[in-house]
């Protein structure tokens, strides 16, 4: 056999299935590339601005409520560690002290913000963005997540995404996730129905576009337990505070 350049004989020397993996992985890339290229503007410019959760150094109310239960809360990150919340109503009522004792001992120190989303913008697999319908001033997209995104559950692997994306100004109006199929996270626990649709305001001169409602419904069984839980957060009153 004749002399073969380095690159040949890397090559020739790979086993034919590596070949094809190589292959496969080269086909991938450049389709991952070239829907990244045809993404429109618009979706770039929302993707990029995209963020489920309320921003760092920003104060807000959240009115919580889960099944029958309620509460209205204040959140300020410019409070010190262990009172950046406070409770001001439980079940559309003043708290009573024991309430309020309740909540101080279980509500954590840090200023985590409160509930947060269960991924990031991050996360959202480039290459699967596909539009669903469109007009002149909003678009749907359906979406899946990296898998590297999953964690260990993998429970992002298990929801369908769809993303409402205002065109001008450029924001997500709306996400929904959506689970494909029954599913197990842990030991114990069967999960038949779950659905998270989170909302979001417009972006006004430096003011982000900052999260408005999320709600989730879940059904399954924890144990041998039938359980059902409605979900509903409302937040209002942001400001940004030094």
């Amino acid at each position: 056999m004749g002399n073969l350049s380095g690159s040949s004989r890397v090559l020739h020397q790979v086993r034919p299935d590596r070949r094809r993996r190589f292959a496969c992985l080269a086909v991938f890339c450049l389709a991952a590339i070239s829907a990244i290229a045809q993404t429109p503007d618009y979706l770039r410019t929302a993707l990029a601005r995209f963020n489920p959760n309320p921003p760092a150094g920003w104060a807000y109310a959240l009115e919580t409520t889960r099944n029958d239960r309620t509460m209205a809360e204040l959140f300020d990150p410019s409070r010190p560690p262990g009172g950046q919340w406070t409770l001001r109503q439980f079940q559309g009522r003043a708290p009573t002290a024991e309430e309020l004792e309740k909540y101080t001992q279980s509500r954590p120190a840090a200023g985590s913000g409160g509930m947060q989303a269960n991924f990031q913008k991050d996360d959202i697999e480039p290459g699967s963005l596909k539009l669903i319908e469109e007009n002149e001033t909003r678009a749907t997209f359906s979406a899946t997540f990296r898998e590297q995104s999953s964690g260990p559950d993998k429970m992002l692997g298990h929801l369908r995404l769809t993303l409402t994306v205002n065109k001008q100004p450029a924001y997500i109006e709306r996400y929904v996730q959506e689970l494909t199929e029954p599913y197990w996270p842990v030991l114990g626990v069967k999960m038949h129905q779950l659905r998270i649709e989170g909302s979001f305001s417009p972006p006004v001169g430096d003011r982000p576009s900052l999260p408005a409602t999320l709600e989730s419904h879940f059904t399954g069984r924890i144990l041998l337990f039938s359980n059902e839980e409605k979900l509903r957060l409302i937040y209002s009153e942001f400001r940004n505070v030094p």
